[in-house]
């Protein structure tokens, strides 16, 4: 069904033209045939119309629909690189032939009169010769005494002098003349006798008798002969269906001969053309216009006159020339099959990528083909199998990684959760913390541990590694310290009497802080039996007391934090040991330094100091300006300037390390 404008429009026109076709008939049929005519220029004009675009909606189907096929497209191409030349080399000999064997069906008369007239030249020259001795002979009479020739009995001869005869002729003459509207073969021979010259003319006419010898075994021929008109001119007109004409009426025709019966259904017969140039014999000039000689032969008997021209050698040369066709048969044969072959090899190839194409469009990525060549267009479809392999390992892997994406997230929500997240602080003291992890889990830890109205732990660490086996141990770590700090805080309650049972009248406001290396011993030895040997953290535990202003601390192995005074000294807080987990039954020590209005505590990971650009590190200079910079702000407002401050150092480069900051300071 017709689906686009063109093809309905083509529809339409041909609805028109049907209906005009069927107009036409009826009028036909009723008599009114002078109507018939209205309607004719038009249905003709429509049917041009018509086939135009139905020619053109075939092309275009053709190259929408069959050409749309890699196969089809390949023999295509095929035919029109091997099969067009094929075609025009055979047309090429299918005329050559065709003109050759005119030329050589023609040639058969003409070489007939052409024999002829040589031997009437031969017979003349003899003739001749017997007039010259006899004329020789004084008395006797020449004409009556001539012989008869058995091989041209109409011949007629006639000797005169030489002053009778035509000015132009000369001795030797042989050619087929015009005389008086008739053709003849006429030879002429000069003899001198005496002082006398004698000119011998033989001549034969050219009638069907004559013909009939020329065309004995050629088949059936006709010759047109000019003629003069009243004003001593040949004119000879040839006209496709009227025949020949000379001077306006029908030219006199020689026929002679018949055609063989054919030898077998393939011996066709063919009609062949040839112009003979007479002589007028009043002039001794060539005619403007040739006799037209028109033939009609077999192939037999073309076969028959070239076999016999070539004698014992005709069989060997048809013998070859079917071998050689046959051999050329074969070839084209052999190449068709080869060609044909080779493109369904590539087609087959291409309907296999198009069909997984299609598998792997509808999400069968286990889809595989086939493969049973070995070529290059096999190695693709290699190279397709291997694609959609890897292509489904990927997809696998990421699901996997979507799935280890969503439990990231989740492990993300969990660790936020053990970061401080109300953090008010002591009546003496105001904290604030800031992690901002490099990947979605953090290794970096801080803590702020409430011990009572004025104490307060902080802890700051930094575990080895990244990733998730960082942030397990940050929160193994983090249980740890909560667990040693809870267990401290209520072993040291209950040697002091608060909240414990059995011991009425003991009233106390405070608890004295668990020490901090003590911590760290015990914290060491856990990760070191629980973690594997490489594994290791930096910490920095301190409990600061908020009625004597005084922060007791131990640093295993941790950045020193630093206590930036009022008046802008520095003191780093590096009193303690080596890292926790490494080593096993390691010691620390302690240390107590006073807090005073004013001074701001800073502890940091080395995500603070580490970050490059081209100008080098960001430092530990670089952080404590921006802090002293911005010492009177709030604590928050103080971190978030740090932090910006980083940012802009490292620009648009991917943040290299976890940045962990911990500010604190004394309240008036």
């Amino acid at each position: 069904m017709p689906r686009t404008r063109l093809a309905l429009f083509t529809a339409y026109l041909a609805a028109i033209e049907l209906a005009l076709i069927l107009l036409n008939w009826l009028l036909h049929v009723t008599g009114m045939r002078a109507t018939v005519g209205l309607f004719s220029g038009w249905t003709g004009f429509l049917s041009f119309v018509l086939s135009a675009l139905l020619l053109f909606l075939a092309l275009r189907w053709f190259r929408t629909h069959v050409m749309w096929s890699v196969r089809n497209r390949l023999i295509v191409t095929y035919l029109f690189i091997g099969g067009v030349p094929v075609t025009l080399v055979l047309l090429i000999v299918v005329i050559s032939a065709y003109f050759l064997t005119g030329q050589f069906a023609a040639s058969l008369p003409i070489s007939g009169i052409q024999t002829e007239l040589k031997r009437l030249q031969t017979s003349n020259l003899a003739m001749a010769e017997i007039v010259a001795k006899r004329a020789a002979a004084k008395g006797q009479s020449l004409e009556r005494s001539l012989p008869d020739d058995p091989d041209f009995p109409e011949r007629t001869v006639q000797v005169a002098d030489e002053a009778a005869g035509p000015a132009w002729l000369a001795n030797g003459f042989n050619n087929l003349v015009l005389d008086q509207n008739r053709l003849y073969l006429r030879a002429a021979n000069i003899v001198r006798v005496g002082s006398r010259k004698l000119t011998v003319v033989s001549s034969v006419p050219v009638d069907e008798k004559f013909l009939a010898g020329i065309a004995a075994d050629l088949g059936p021929v006709k010759l047109y002969v000019p003629r003069k008109n009243a004003q001593g001119q040949v004119d000879l007109e040839v006209s496709p269906g009227r025949g020949v004409r000379i001077s306006g009426n029908t030219g006199p025709a020689i026929a002679a001969g018949s055609l063989r019966p054919p030898q077998n259904r393939w011996d066709r017969t063919f009609d062949y053309y040839a112009l003979i140039q007479p002589v007028d014999w009043e002039s001794g000039k060539s005619l403007s216009l040739d006799t037209f000689l028109v033939g009609t032969s077999r192939v037999s008997v073309l076969y028959s006159h070239l076999s016999g021209a070539m004698s014992q050698w005709a069989s060997y040369v048809a013998i070859a020339l079917v071998a050689l066709a046959i051999t050329f048969g074969v070839i084209v044969l052999i190449a068709l099959i080869i060609g044909i072959r080779l493109t369904r090899t590539i087609t087959y190839s291409v309907a296999n990528l198009y069909k997984a194409t299609q598998h792997i469009n509808r999400g069968e990525f286990d889809y595989r083909i086939q493969v049973r060549e070995k070529d290059q267009l096999a190695a693709l479809q290699l190279s397709f199998n291997s694609m959609t392999q890897s292509l489904q390992r990927l997809i696998v892997e990421q699901k996997e990684k979507e799935r280890l994406q969503s439990e990231l997230e989740i492990a993300h929500e969990v660790q936020a959760q053990l970061f401080p997240r109300d953090v008010s602080g002591t009546r003496t003291l105001e904290v604030h913390g800031i992690c901002r992890p490099a990947r979605i889990v953090s290794g970096d830890y801080y803590d702020f541990l409430s011990l009572g109205a004025d104490q307060v732990g902080i802890a700051v660490g930094d575990i080895s590694g990244k990733g998730i086996s960082a942030a397990l141990l940050m929160a193994s770590i983090h249980s740890a310290v909560r667990a040693y700090q809870q267990e401290a805080f209520v072993s040291l309650g209950a040697a002091a009497g608060y909240g414990m049972p059995g011991r009425e009248g003991v009233v106390t406001t405070r608890v004295d802080a668990a020490s901090p290396a003590q911590m760290l011993r015990l914290l060491n030895r856990h990760l070191y039996q629980t973690t594997q040997p490489e594994k290791y953290a930096t910490l920095f535990l301190g409990f600061y007391d908020g009625e004597r202003r005084r922060l007791t601390y131990s640093n295993a192995g941790h950045l020193a934090p630093i206590i930036l005074g009022q008046d802008g000294s520095i003191r780093r807080l590096e009193a303690g040991g080596m890292v926790v987990g490494l080593f096993d039954n390691m010691e620390y020590t302690e240390e107590t330094v006073e807090l005073c209005p004013g001074d701001i505590f800073i502890a940091f990971s080395d995500g603070m100091t580490e970050p490059e650009n081209e100008f080098g590190e960001f430092g530990e200079e670089r952080l404590i300006e921006t802090i002293a910079s911005h010492r009177n702000q709030p604590l928050d407002r103080i971190s978030a300037q740090a932090v910006s401050a980083i940012q802009d150092w490292i620009g648009s480069t991917e943040q290299p390390d976890d940045i962990t900051l911990v500010l604190a300071r004394p309240i008036s």
